[in-house]
């Protein structure tokens, strides 16, 4: 008998889910509260990059804005950035126009406590992920090397894909950097050094987030390749309100067909929640049942929303007397994790160091909009540039009661539910992890015989869209929201995946892990539909 499984979000944790059970079997309804975008994402390079956004776009490039009602999240506490901005509701989310940046965790990631002494250890541990993170390699196509990177995890399996190999002047750099003791090497991300999978090869266009022909991984390649099956129906511009349950096992998903007034029910054996964070965390809080669920599914002890973390970034950029030629190199190339995990007893988080060799966009766009008289006028201008390059700080972060997000109660949706609001604030740790970060800046700069080097301040951090840990992970309903697998405590039937569940923010970037993680829970749920 075939089971019907119904997926919320249609990112590349609800694609990774939706494509790996239908491979398996199952029936699948994949639940998007934005519209499809084309694919590969041609149209939208166009219209951003080619015309810039001053011309009308070509037919179809942008799908038609949310409807109202449908954002509306309110915050506190001193994140500069607007949070509903960072989340992208559309077929393939945020993955549609991401740089494809892939590492692994460490195995001294899931142990923080045990190691570090702060946060909490992960319920599970590299060894039991690494077979999957192999999986996750080869089904993103992760260009990248397990050699250079004397810092990186151990594996059992080679990349799919070669690096793409450091620029002439990564090479220059690389050099003054090793012999002041600071160690580079090339970053593996998820896009084709080789064509690989149906997907070309980079073509070297150097603007990755919209890349336009599909060598940078878009979760849209494989939700199409699953449609093909026939197991998979795709509902776009469904707004998912509630998980309803038979006694205490799930029922049926409830959900809005086109942002409409008229309710329908998927009846479904599994809902699985995968759509970031902050939505996730919202349909566990509205879908309230009787008894033990009267405050929402999983919240019980009231952990649904808590234990938020962004992933701190903090920019900069270093001024040379010589000529560094920044933007040459297309994709990025070269970082440090060297810095991710120091060793012992400590109040500050690792850090990853970005170099990449990319020319501003927000110097660009800065001049843009200035008046010129003439090309060579603006050619002059932007000469300063070659002179410049950038780095990044990628930061750990740990949970803390500044940072939560909670039902909202000023802000509802169009059908009279409370929206999210989050707090997120700084705290001693995070100050001194920028700390840290300002003494590597210099000492980097100092290596490279910069003229200058200059960080953003502490209060200016982004969270690059990555949003976790609010339905962390844990092995009881007392700290945390589901299992290792994503299941809901007390919950049959219903799961959370993606960077929802992580138990802390690491200096790393999350994709990887969460397709990872995607991969193992669509294994456990098909084995226990086909055993229950």
């Amino acid at each position: 008998m075939t089971r019907r499984v119904a997926i919320v979000g249609a990112g590349i944790v609800g694609t990774t889910l939706a494509y790996h059970l239908v491979q398996a079997g199952h029936r699948v309804d994949i639940f998007e509260n934005g519209p499809d975008i084309p694919y590969p994402h041609a149209p939208q390079f166009a219209n951003e990059v080619l015309y810039a956004n001053r011309f009308a776009a070509p037919a179809q490039a942008i799908p038609e804005p949310l409807p109202s009602g449908v954002k509306g999240l309110t915050q506190s506490g001193d994140y500069p950035g607007k949070i509903d901005d960072e989340r992208s509701m559309c077929v393939g989310g945020q993955a549609t126009r991401w740089w494809g940046i892939t590492p692994r965790l460490l195995p001294e990631s899931f142990r923080p406590k045990t190691l570090h002494g702060y946060g909490d250890d992960w319920p599970i541990t590299y060894g039991e992920l690494e077979p999957y993170y192999c999986q996750a390699e080869h089904y993103l196509g992760i260009s990248g090397s397990g050699d250079d990177n004397p810092f990186g995890p151990p594996r059992s399996q080679p990349y799919p894909l070669p690096p793409f190999a450091l620029s002439h002047t990564d090479m220059e750099l690389a050099a003054k950097l090793s012999a002041c003791g600071l160690r580079v090497h090339t970053t593996p991300q998820a896009r084709t050094r080789h064509a690989y999978g149906g997907r070309p090869a980079c073509q070297n266009v150097g603007k990755c987030a919209t890349c336009p022909v599909g060598a940078r991984y878009s979760p849209n390649h494989h939700l199409a390749l699953a449609m093909r099956t026939g197991l998979l129906t795709l509902h776009t511009n469904a707004v998912a309100r509630r998980i309803v349950l038979k006694g205490n096992r799930v029922r049926a998903l409830v959900y809005h067909p086109d942002h409409g007034a008229v309710a329908k029910e998927c009846v479904a054996d599994v809902v699985i929640v995968a759509a970031g964070a902050i939505e996730s965390a919202r349909l566990l809080l509205l879908s309230s049942a009787s008894g033990i669920h009267r405050n929402g599914l999983g919240n019980d002890s009231g952990q649904v929303g808590r234990n938020l973390g962004f992933h701190h970034v903090w920019r900069g950029h270093m001024d040379f007397k010589q000529v560094v030629m920044a933007g040459r190199a297309g994709p990025p190339t070269m970082l440090s994790h060297q810095f991710i995990e120091p060793a012992g007893p400590r109040a500050y988080g690792g850090v990853s160091v970005e170099l990449f060799d990319y020319f501003s966009d927000a110097h660009i766009e800065s001049l843009a909009r200035r008046h010129w008289r003439s090309g060579a006028q603006m050619v002059e201008a932007l000469r300063p540039a070659l002179h410049c390059r950038s780095i990044t700080f990628n930061a750990e972060t740990q949970p803390g009661p500044g940072k939560y997000a909670a039902l909202s109660k000023k802000s509802t949706d169009r059908f009279g539910d409370p929206f999210m609001h989050v707090h997120y604030e700084l705290d001693a740790f995070d100050h001194e992890t920028y700390h840290v970060s300002s003494r590597l800046a210099e000492r980097f700069a100092l290596a490279l015989e910069a003229d200058s080097v200059e960080l953003d301040p502490v209060s200016n951090y982004w969270s690059a869209h990555h949003h976790l840990g609010t339905c962390r992970m844990g092995s009881s309903p007392r700290d945390s929201v589901v299992d290792s697998f994503g299941a809901v405590h007390s919950t049959p039937g219903v799961y959370v995946c993606g960077g929802s569940t992580f138990v802390t923010a690491t200096a790393l970037q999350p994709t990887l892990t969460m397709v990872a993680m995607a991969i193992r829970s669509a294994r456990h749920v098909s084995e226990m539909l086909r055993t229950s």
